[in-house]
């Protein structure tokens, strides 16, 4: 998956979006980890960051949602599709242990549908880049979840199990908290 900025235009009345070239990463010490900071770094309990605090913490305030969308191509080394959603969400609940400190952290990030295309043939990189030039914002979209996990800080705040089933088995308080948004 790519984790990409686009930047949000409006024109004769339209919005579109339109590729930064810059990226986000939200595993690592990166949007998540600097987000749960943010709030004290909480542990045994839940929480939430919105897209709107993402892009300012990954634009050091100068962004907000009114200019700037966190896009993810979910297969950007598909020749014969493009496919981009659009991170809007991402809720938490931090596993910690006897001391407060983070194991992993269950997340359940909520996204809706930007652009899906199949093509009959193969597209180059060229006629890629052309078509998410400007791709106008949908103005609705059911939105759906992905659940994921961070593991702790043992492991650098990373997605667990890269390139594996990357599940997040939901227990007690954790469960009770997602159980609120769905």
């Amino acid at each position: 998956m790519a984790f990409l900025m686009f930047e949000r235009i409006e024109e004769g009345g339209s919005v579109f979006l339109r590729p930064t070239n810059e990226s986000f990463s939200l595993a690592g010490y990166n949007l998540v980890y600097k987000a749960w900071v943010k709030r004290g770094s909480p542990t045994d309990k839940g929480w939430h960051v919105a897209a709107d605090e993402l892009i300012r913490l990954q634009s050091d305030g100068e962004q907000s949602y009114e200019t700037r969308r966190l896009i993810i191509d979910f297969d950007p080394s598909a020749k014969q599709r493009i496919g981009l959603i659009e991170l809007l969400d991402v809720y938490a609940y931090t596993h910690g242990n006897d001391l407060g400190e983070p194991l992993w952290t269950p997340l359940m990030i909520r996204m809706r549908d930007i652009f899906y295309k199949e093509y009959d043939r193969e597209i180059s990189i060229e006629e890629k880049s052309q078509i998410i030039r400007s791709i106008p914002e949908p103005l609705d979209g059911d939105d759906f979840v992905e659940f994921l996990y961070l593991n702790g800080p043992d492991k650098g705040w990373n997605w667990g199990r890269n390139g594996m089933t990357n599940a997040a088995f939901l227990h007690g308080e954790a469960r009770t908290y997602f159980r609120n948004f769905f």
